[in-house]
């Protein structure tokens, strides 16, 4: 044994975890709960200015609110592919559903929003589990494609005669009573305000999610489920609590998007939402959490206010840069990021490969075998 292991052995347990934190601050880097820390900060006071800063560059304070929504869909949306590696096409399905169950109990049993958005709790928790007890036994693209088929057809049920009388059918879910909140009316910047600190929280709990045990076992199924499958462990189970987290994320955006504007469009059931969350996790950047709500803000600034500049080419722009993002920032946005605060002289630790991808030469094989 060398010198250097013969110490190493010497120094106790307990001091040597505390060692660990104090070396990376040494070398330039943060420990991972402080850096959680500083990055739910910065992630807290941007949402909660929204409002000033988005109109200094030309938006306005409704869409500060729609922005916040569409991050709690997008942060739910990468604990099922950033973290599970699952990719699904039709999270459209738990949006809408959301969406119409609290319309429904805002327009038929009550204005309070509370008993709304537990009801569409509950519709989208049932829903989850039946479409994700058909859909997980499948892996790629056949799990993405079975999830589009089962949005379309909640759609399709949703603008059929069978029910037209209880969702309107093509005009969508009308005559909504205002929303309360324990009998006081709650509207415009106080609706901004009640979604940013849900959109905080869920943030806060998605990040608590990622370095939980439970997480880690997520991405360990997105690195290799095969091998856990050989070690025992039900992988499939796991899928299926990651698949239910992230189709709840979605109901409750959906949810708070009828409290933002008492409407529901039939658009929340359409694969087109199921392809706008998809777009904001790619270009802000998967696996991330931050990079998600980045892609949000960007894309319904983009469709909002920037259409406005450029006309009916919008879409053609849009294509263009999401093109350019995939091919030159795989990474997203976050990539950027990342690459600023490298150059500043900040470590980031590097991504492990997949063990049965990796090819060892000659060399390293013989010391993997000899020691």
């Amino acid at each position: 044994m060398s010198d250097v292991a013969k110490s190493a052995t010497e120094i106790p347990a307990g001091e040597r975890r505390e060692a660990r934190p104090a070396a990376a601050l040494k070398n330039g880097g943060l420990s991972g709960r402080n850096r959680d820390f500083i990055v739910a900060a910065f992630v807290a006071l941007a949402i909660l200015t929204m409002p000033e800063w988005l109109i200094q560059i030309g938006g306005y304070e409704a869409l500060a609110t729609k922005i916040v929504i569409f991050m709690i869909f997008a942060v739910g949306f990468d604990i099922l592919l950033g973290f599970t590696g699952l990719l699904s096409f039709g999270h459209a399905a738990f949006f809408g559903t959301g969406a119409y169950i609290t319309g429904l109990s805002l327009k038929h049993f009550s204005s309070d929003i509370i008993p709304a958005m537990l009801f569409s709790f509950g519709a989208v928790a049932m829903v989850a589990v039946f479409i994700g007890f058909l859909t997980l036994r499948r892996t790629g693209i056949y799990f993405s494609i079975l999830t589009l088929a089962f949005a379309e057809m909640i759609h399709a049920l949703v603008l059929s005669s069978t029910l037209q009388a209880w969702t309107g059918g093509d005009n969508g879910l009308t005559g909504l009573a205002s929303p309360t909140l324990f009998g006081m009316s709650i509207k415009g910047i106080t609706v901004f305000y009640f979604c940013a600190i849900i959109a905080i929280l869920a943030f806060l709990a998605a990040q608590m999610l990622k370095r939980s045990p439970f997480g880690l076992m997520l991405r360990s199924i997105k690195e290799n489920s095969m091998r856990l499958e050989y070690t025992g462990v039900n992988v499939w189970a796991y899928k299926m609590m990651a698949f239910i987290i992230s189709a709840m994320y979605a109901g409750l955006a959906g949810s708070l998007m009828v409290i933002y504007e008492p409407y529901v469009a039939t658009k929340f059931l359409y694969w087109s939402t199921s392809g706008e969350v998809v777009i904001m996790s790619v270009i802000g950047g998967v696996g991330t959490l931050v990079g998600p709500m980045i892609g949000a803000t960007f894309l319904l600034y983009f469709e909002n206010v920037v259409q406005g500049m450029i006309g009916e080419q919008w879409r053609l722009v849009l294509g263009i840069v999401f093109v350019a993002i995939v091919i030159f920032l795989p990474g997203g946005f976050m990539q950027v990021f990342r690459g600023i605060w490298r150059i500043t002289g900040h470590r980031i630790r590097s991504r492990r490969h997949n063990v049965p991808d990796m090819e060892l030469d000659e060399k390293q094989q013989r010391g993997a075998r000899f020691g």
